[in-house]
């Protein structure tokens, strides 16, 4: 009995649908539909390599897009057809081992595109301390706060409630987003001080005592310009804007532009920054501090902890490590190099004499 292309993905997305974070669950239900939608719906026995690779190359190309309504956007990146390509290539190895495709050789005409690395910005410790005080109010500060203390991800971050904070314990109570998984994480003494600040502050401005279930970043709303007018006296034009309020029952939204701000107020560039950057430079600073005293491997092991990593491979991709560089620091940092490979005695010829 052969299935057709889109009763295989409706399928697999109901499987997946409990396993996979919110980001990628997005993609797979964005991107598999609009694969089969070019393609014609076949039955998965009909399905070629050659069908494939013409989705992929009209991605490459200005093409129209379901998502915005039939919009015609442009060519995607490499980035974006490399991630496209792992995400079918989960779903053709499900569908072969499910026995609902024939094959598992669809992709075989599509090779992964070069992708420019780019050189992603690791502020230093005292960098990262001075975001704090260039945040625009208490809450943007508390959440920075914590993202330099635990170096989680933003999703992360915006789904703690105020009652995942453990004073008396000195634990924070955090959902990883990725793995599903519940991790009761130290509370340090700096984040402990600026949690304190941020929920008397925090109570005050909803006029009432915090909930557990409140958010603890919530959403804003407000400081919209209400009216504005010529001051005669000064010159200058007035603006006023509407109040701030706080909603407790919904949790803050563009986190990055909440690193930006304050990056962009130290003078320091901000495009492609946000929430990863502090993360990323919180992990390798963690690192280089716990490499100075328990070795290479402690420390990696550790701070794959902290980033809630499956393996310490991922963890040495993201810090920018390898082995191979740890080796090559390992037989070469302060040692002899080419003397040590030529013998003491041997006759060996200065190359200004050689004619």
């Amino acid at each position: 009995m052969t299935t057709t292309l889109r009763s295989a993905i409706d399928e697999y997305l109901g499987h997946r649908r409990t396993a996979k974070a919110d980001n990628t669950m997005r993609t797979d239900a964005s991107l598999l539909p609009r694969f089969a939608d070019h393609v014609g719906n076949p039955d998965f026995d009909a399905l070629t390599p050659e069908q494939v690779a013409g989705f992929f190359q009209g991605l490459l190309n200005i093409h129209v897009t379901r998502i915005k309504g039939q919009q015609i956007v442009a060519a995607v990146g490499p980035g974006t057809h490399n991630h496209y390509r792992k995400r079918l290539n989960v779903f053709f190895s499900y569908a072969h081992a499910r026995g609902l495709a024939p094959r598992n050789d669809y992709l075989s005409l599509v090779e992964p595109l070069p992708e420019l690395k780019r050189q992603r910005m690791q502020p230093s410790p005292s960098v990262l301390l001075q975001l704090l005080d260039q945040a625009e109010c208490a809450m943007h500060r508390a959440y920075l706060a914590a993202a330099v203390n635990t170096a989680c991800r933003a999703s992360e971050l915006v789904n703690l409630r105020v009652g995942d904070v453990d004073f008396a314990r000195s634990e924070l109570f955090v959902t990883v987003i990725k793995t599903h998984e519940e991790d009761e994480m130290p509370l340090t003494a700096d984040l402990e001080r600026e949690l304190l600040a941020w929920f008397e502050e925090y109570a005050a401005l909803l006029g009432r005592p915090l909930r557990d279930d409140d958010y603890l970043f919530p959403a804003r709303s407000g400081n919209q310009i209400k009216t504005h007018y010529l001051d005669e006296k000064t010159g200058k034009r007035v603006y006023e804007r509407t109040p701030i309020v706080y909603h407790p029952d919904r949790p803050v939204e563009r986190t990055e532009k909440i690193v930006k701000g304050a990056l962009a107020k130290l003078g320091l560039p901000t495009r492609y920054e946000g929430t990863h950057t502090v993360r990323r430079a919180v992990a390798r600073a963690y690192f280089d501090q716990l490499a100075q005293d328990a070795g290479y491997d402690a420390a990696l092991r550790t701070v794959s902890a902290l980033l809630h990593h499956s393996s310490m491979s991922t963890t040495e991709r993201y810090l920018g490590l390898s082995t191979e560089r740890k080796r090559r620091d390992e037989t070469m940092k302060g040692r002899p190099f080419l003397t040590a490979m030529v013998p003491q005695q041997s006759n060996v010829i200065p190359l200004r004499r050689v004619r």
